[in-house]
């Protein structure tokens, strides 16, 4: 995608690695891709041990995946994980972000999912996308509308898609998700594990694509932009 500016959002840290290999792309091609992570990951100790430090090793392991990306800047609202509101205090936030970074296009999570934190990520930031672009909340910054509205996930319904060709990246979630050691063990797999397949996979440079979902509310005027 050939966007000056992206923002993608994600309920916790490590699910917006899903678009890893896209993130990856644009800012190979000159994209700044901003990031911002609505929870603390306060509730992703594998270990009793680790829960007084998990949220500073998530934050490190976090540093981590954006040297692999090459992202510009990562917000952290740092509400409670797996207690997300759906209140007035998260949506001003989120459209604090949104008018700061000022994206050409927003990626957020589809509203069909398990996880209360994914679902309430979905409805704050799309609702946040709206009011963004009225003149109103004006101590959150000038009004401003990303001109794209994209899901990346937990999408079950019928909706136009598009495949991003990630060709000669397909080894980058595997590189992200070597970071994420905290989450490891729920992935049954290690960091050595990620890192050797990442290299099998860079060497082989397989046919890669990553799918989204248009939202509800984007407008395509020129239909789609160049380089999907």
């Amino acid at each position: 995608m050939n966007y000056e500016r992206v923002l993608v959002f994600g309920a916790h840290p490590d699910d917006e690695m899903t678009m890893a290999a896209t993130m990856a792309k644009m800012v190979s091609e000159g994209s700044e891709v901003y990031i911002c992570i609505m929870t603390d990951g306060c509730e992703g100790y594998p270990k009793p041990a680790w829960k007084d430090k998990i949220v500073a090793m998530r934050k490190q392991e976090q540093a981590d995946c954006d040297r692999v990306l090459g992202t510009t800047r990562r917000y952290n609202l740092d509400f409670p994980d797996g207690g997300l509101a759906d209140d007035k205090e998260t949506l001003l936030q989120t459209i604090r972000v949104i008018r700061e970074v000022r994206p050409d296009a927003m990626f957020t999570h589809g509203p069909h999912d398990k996880h209360r934190d994914h679902r309430r990520t979905h409805a704050v930031t799309v609702e946040a996308y709206f009011h963004a672009g009225q003149p109103v909340m004006s101590d959150q910054g000038p009004p401003y509308r990303p001109a794209h509205l994209y899901y990346y996930k937990a999408v079950r319904d019928e909706r136009p898609t598009i495949e991003v060709d990630c060709t000669g990246f397909a080894h980058v979630p595997l590189q992200v998700r070597a970071t994420q050691v905290s989450q490891h063990l729920l992935w049954r797999r290690t960091r050595e594990d990620f890192l050797r397949e990442a290299e099998e996979v860079k060497a082989a440079k397989p046919a890669y694509v990553e799918r989204f979902w248009l939202a509800e509310k984007t407008v395509l005027h020129d239909f789609l932009p160049r380089g999907l």
